[in-house]
């Protein structure tokens, strides 16, 4: 009895690590977990009642294929050979590294002392399917780099050839009913046992080159972006110093009018140039570009030239920017380049949405309280209301054109961290975003 309940918890288990990876693989992180788990011990029961009322062990990889499919297709991002070739990986993936953990462990077993019975093969399943869930929750990160990368390289179309091979060794060696199937069974049963095993080290061998070079990739791709943004911090200071250098230079100008003035003691003349000269320049003074300067109490070189450059940005384009910065920061409790990619969303989403209000104005807070690290982006709207609820949806967004990618970007990078939150609330004219961290030891 203990037997069939041991097999009925790692076939449920197996079902929600096929579910698991192949979600991983797609980057689809909008079915809560109860669900994805409920679906995996509904789909479970109903496959182990197909294959036992049809007589068809074939079924069960069929099956699974198509329901992975069916969960691929709710999203629109990947075209359909896309969401065919992740849901192969993960039948493929999962069902080989089983047969051969399992054989390899039953082969280590009978040379040990340790007695034979009939539960022991299920406990083993068991225990492999508890490892390979395991392995699939430690490198959920990595999945997801290594299915951005496998996209665009050449070892796609390679491995998926590979894996269509694959998915016909596993109908192979599932003792099937069909008779087509089960003519090559037995006539070619042992060869596809190693057929299938060198097939598997191929795809595993190609699989840890793929995450090493997309982490290659990756990185590559963030020093580009770093640099770019430093090469723009360059471009902004210099337009900086030539308005200061062109203030200076009227400066000079204006007190040698008014030294003439006051030394003829033209009250007439004085008064003018007070007028037309100086007092609009009170304009400059009270425009907040000097708000730049509080920049300084951020003592993360990345991330102060990035903000320098969207906050000289947003000044170029008419933008009022109201920085708040009022104690020193030098760490945070978040990866540099995640952090960076995620407070350049806020920031860029609220200027784009000030430039078009018409207050025209966006603040900025950094700060640090009560062991938290706040940072809070504040932006005038045209909007009187917002939809709240669908604003992190993906191509979701109050924007003309094909926008709606950043926030949902930035709700997948915020996810995978259990150190940061963001609270969103729109108060008409104004949207903030606050973005919380647990403050670096």
């Amino acid at each position: 009895m203990m037997m069939y309940v041991y097999d009925l918890i790692a076939g449920v288990l197996a079902g929600i690590c096929h579910v698991v990876l192949y979600l991983l693989l797609i980057r689809y992180d909008r079915m809560p977990y109860k669900m994805m788990i409920i679906l995996s011990i509904v789909f479970t029961i109903l496959l182990g009642f197909v294959v036992t009322v049809t007589g068809y062990p074939e079924w069960n990889s069929i099956l699974l294929l198509l329901f992975l499919l069916s969960l691929g297709l709710m999203q629109n991002e990947l075209s359909f050979m896309q969401n065919l070739y992740f849901a192969l990986i993960s039948l493929i993936g999962i069902t080989f590294a089983r047969k051969f953990i399992l054989e390899l462990m039953f082969q280590l077993f009978m040379v040990s002392p340790f007695n034979l019975y009939l539960w022991t093969t299920s406990i083993m399943h068991l225990m492999i399917i508890i490892l390979i869930g395991s392995c699939i929750v430690l490198w959920r990160k990595k999945i997801g780099r290594f299915a951005a990368y496998i996209e665009s390289s050449r070892l796609y179309y390679i491995s998926y050839a590979l894996l269509f091979i694959g998915f016909l060794l596993s109908l192979i060696l599932t003792t099937p009913s069909t008779r087509f199937l089960a003519i090559a069974n037995e006539r070619y049963g042992e060869m596809s046992v190693i057929i299938a095993f060198i097939l598997f080290m191929i795809l595993l061998l190609m699989a840890i080159v793929g995450s090493y070079l997309a982490k290659e990739r990756f990185m590559e791709e963030q020093a580009e972006r770093l640099n770019a943004e430093r090469l723009d911090y360059v471009e902004k200071l210099e337009y900086m110093h030539a308005d200061l250098a062109n203030f200076r230079h009227d400066y000079m100008n204006i007190l040698m009018a008014l030294d003439t003035s006051v030394k003829a003691k033209n009250l007439q003349q004085i008064e003018r140039i007070y007028y037309e000269v100086i007092a609009p320049t009170s304009d400059l003074m009270n425009n907040h570009e000097l708000d730049i300067v509080k920049l300084a109490s951020i003592k993360i070189p990345e991330v102060k030239s990035v903000l320098s450059v969207k906050v000289i940005a947003a000044q170029q384009q008419g933008i009022k920017v109201m920085i708040d910065i009022p104690q020193t920061i030098e760490k945070i409790k978040m990866p540099i380049v995640d952090f960076i990619r995620v407070i350049s969303i806020l920031v860029d989403n609220a200027i784009e949405e000030a430039v078009v209000s018409d207050e025209k104005k966006v603040q900025i807070a950094f700060f640090e309280m009560n062991d938290l690290v706040y940072f809070i982006v504040k932006n005038s709207c045209r909007q009187k209301e917002i939809n709240l609820h669908r604003l992190y949806e993906k191509r979701y967004s109050n924007k003309n054109g094909r926008r709606g990618y950043g926030l949902f970007s930035l709700k997948r990078i915020l996810k995978q961290m259990n150190t940061a939150t963001l609270e969103t609330t729109f108060i008409a004219p104004y949207f903030t975003q606050t973005l919380i961290l647990k403050k670096e030891n």
